[in-house]
């Protein structure tokens, strides 16, 4: 890691991974939306790394709420059995 964009976007992808692995653990969760937060770290680290400082800082920050609100998004209801 050479920059500070590395360190960010890679500490992003490891909450957002670590996240999805801890719900996948209770429920199956959409995958979509931690494909996007991947997404964004990614752009967001190659962005920084070419000069893009303000873009990158600003996809960093969005991906790292849009992790927050998934993070805070109560477990889904499963169904009781009937016997």
């Amino acid at each position: 890691m050479e920059t500070v964009f590395d360190f960010l976007s890679v500490m992003l992808f490891v909450a957002t991974a670590g996240l999805f692995f801890l719900r996948f653990r209770h429920e199956a969760p959409p995958l979509s939306p931690y494909i996007l937060v991947s997404l964004v770290a990614a752009v967001g680290n190659w962005l920084g790394n070419h000069g893009g400082g303000l873009a990158a800082v600003a996809l960093l920050v969005a991906g790292a709420f849009l992790t927050l609100h998934l993070a805070s998004e109560p477990y889904r209801e499963t169904p009781e059995e009937k016997n």
